[in-house]
């Protein structure tokens, strides 16, 4: 993926961050489904029943589930910081001082007046970055401004330079990594410690996308999905 899908990827995201404060926990990841979980599976969904009714229930005080989700609190607490630093860091060197404001020497003064005027203008150009407004310091806001400097959009800065422009794919690499991870867009795998039953053979296991996770033998083939080898 490119610096500008990354970007765009928090932009486009940022909403879906925001619905999933309100939901339940996701899954963990490695998923607690792996070959040595397989055997107890219905003794944990007995006890996640069970847990359930305590928390329903009104004696249980402090037993409820947590109305945010703290994992992703945290991710957009973080991306927040991040992109802001690095829109801080790029707005102060290629952003251009805004044009000092003339005094008119009088009322008739036309040319002092309209001097005025566009140093008001380009002090208030939108497409400024902000240092103190803290509606636009922002993880999604960032990013647009950052993608505007990255394509080189007009306004009143100077281009990046190659360091600057890799200063801001590493954080935007960064930043959409978070995003997938939190949303759980991407699949993952990991080796897990326990041979195959079977062969012997290294077990791999995937998930952390939303999907039924599932484990699978590399070397005879067979694969686990919950509670059921295939």
């Amino acid at each position: 993926m490119t610096t500008a899908n990354h970007l765009h990827t928090v932009i486009n995201h940022w909403g879906d961050l925001q619905d999933a404060l309100g939901t339940s926990q996701a899954d963990t990841w490695p998923p607690v489904m792996g070959i040595a979980r397989l055997h107890d599976h219905l003794k944990a969904t007995e006890d996640a029943v069970e847990q359930r009714a305590l928390e329903r229930s009104p004696d249980q005080i402090g037993a409820s589930v947590a109305p945010l989700r703290i994992s992703i609190l945290d991710t957009m607490t973080a991306l927040d910081r991040q992109l802001v630093d690095v829109a801080d860091y790029i707005a102060a060197a290629v952003q251009r001082p805004a044009v000092a404001r003339v005094r008119s020497a009088s009322p008739t003064d036309t040319v002092g007046l309209q001097l005025a005027t566009l140093a008001m203008k380009d002090a208030a150009d939108e497409r400024r970055w902000s240092y103190t407004d803290p509606r636009r310091r922002t993880a999604p806001f960032a990013a647009a401004w950052l993608l505007a400097r990255h394509d080189g959009a007009d306004g009143p800065f100077r281009p990046l330079t190659g360091v600057e422009q890799d200063q801001i794919a590493a954080a935007a690499r960064w930043a959409a990594s978070q995003v997938e991870q939190a949303l759980e867009l991407t699949r993952r795998a990991q080796v897990l410690e326990r041979p195959c039953p079977h062969c012997r053979g290294v077990l791999r296991v995937e998930g952390g996308d939303g999907r039924v996770p599932a484990v699978k033998c590399r070397g005879c083939g067979r694969k686990w999905t919950g509670e059921v080898a295939a």
